[in-house]
């Protein structure tokens, strides 16, 4: 008959008690560990005190002016731009082709921009021409006439006074290098963009659009960029003394060397073509004449005037364009002259008063012809005249 031999239970009693208390040394050691490791990341934490934001006090006393010639200004400020219908997966929607800066001349809705701004559509037909106010009303707009020489454009709103805030003129006979200015346009889109800084020459010649020459111009380092065309350029008192329109840049961008044209000049140009459309009913060439002032300023002498007309300038999509009349171009420092004018239909010119005599005898339609003097060449050139644009 086998024994079973069975372990005494104190035996058994002392190794589970020796199990437990191993079991709880070891979790009171990690219990421990985790407290001093918490602690210790506790003790090397930096203290953080949440900072109090400190009073900004008054502004500067040029941070006052700035922003005070900027609020006045402003609203005077319009965003111009072409605008074009255009099919699309069966819907009309609106491109736009062009856009730039306008100024609110008055309280009759003439609104003052740069002529290449509009160009395309006066004179290729794309889109249609629109203003934005400051308060965003939106208008139509309809094209007044342009000067060339200025790269001027005068367009028309109708809009209430309530919604127009025209521009505060100054003049530009007392400028000063180095003065301050402020720059207000619409760059690249971003509407009522202001910038700042110094006029850095006065008198400057420089190209303009499709070799035209631009002369009697502002320069300043205030940044201009593309959109900033026809804004205003105003001095330290929130005058109008220059319309923003030319940059010398490689890349198309502002440099520090930004071009407006001289207030003065924007007036001139204003009047010009308010009486010219008033009152000037003969039909359309398409050119400009070079006059004493411009060629004084691009220094051509004088002497080359006398026995014809000059054409300064030549109007895209217009009679002389179409004819092949030459205008004066810039390339560089060099300026090379355009066609003189010496007679249309055989009688003598040689006065802009004669020029527009002659074609005040002429309805749209009717074709002239025209002797020039192209270098050494004499020229025939038959024109057929268009409807009356002001175009000076």
């Amino acid at each position: 008959m086998s024994q079973q031999h069975s372990e005494p239970s104190s035996t058994r009693t002392s190794a589970a008690s020796a199990n437990g208390w191993l079991v709880t040394i070891l979790a009171v050691m990690a219990a421990v560990l985790l407290y001093r490791t918490v602690m210790d990341s506790l003790a090397n934490r930096p203290n953080y005190t949440p900072r109090i934001v400190a009073p900004r006090g008054d502004l500067a006393l040029d941070e006052k002016a700035t922003i005070s010639i900027f609020q006045a200004a402003s609203p005077s400020v319009a965003y111009v731009r072409t605008n074009l219908k255009q099919p699309t997966s069966g819907e009309v929607r609106e491109l736009e082709v062009s856009s730039g800066t306008g100024i609110v001349w008055d309280e009759n809705g003439l609104i003052v921009t740069n002529l290449h701004v509009v160009e395309k559509t006066v004179f290729e037909g794309v889109g249609k021409l629109e203003v934005q106010l400051s308060g965003g009303h939106l208008f139509d707009a309809e094209f007044i006439g342009a000067v060339a020489k200025h790269d001027i454009a005068v367009l028309r709103i109708r809009a209430t006074p309530a919604d127009l805030n025209p521009i505060t003129l100054g003049t530009s006979d007392d400028l000063n290098v180095g003065q301050k200015v402020f720059a207000i346009g619409n760059p690249f889109g971003f509407d009522r963009t202001l910038s700042t800084g110094v006029i850095g020459g006065l008198n400057r010649t420089v190209g303009g659009q499709a070799e035209t020459i631009l002369a009697g111009m502002i320069q300043t380092d205030a940044a201009i960029n593309p959109g900033n065309s026809g804004g205003p350029l105003l001095d330290s008192a929130g005058r109008l003394i220059g319309v923003n329109t030319a940059i010398v840049s490689s890349g198309g961008d502002s440099a520090g060397l930004g071009f407006a044209v001289a207030v003065n000049d924007v007036v001139k140009a204003v009047s010009s073509i308010m009486d010219a459309s008033l009152n000037d009913k003969t039909p359309s060439l398409g050119v400009s004449i070079l006059d004493a002032e411009t060629a004084m300023e691009n220094g051509i002498p004088e002497n080359l005037l006398t026995g014809g007309l000059i054409v300064l300038n030549v109007y895209p999509a217009t009679p002389a364009a179409g004819a092949g009349i030459l205008g004066c171009r810039r390339r560089g420092f060099q300026v090379f002259l355009g066609d003189q004018i010496v007679a249309i239909d055989g009688t003598k010119v040689q006065t802009l008063d004669e020029l527009r005599n002659i074609l005040s005898t002429k309805k749209a339609g009717d074709t002239v012809t025209l002797k020039t003097v192209r270098g050494n060449q004499i020229l025939n050139i038959p024109v057929t005249l268009g409807n009356r644009q002001v175009l000076l």
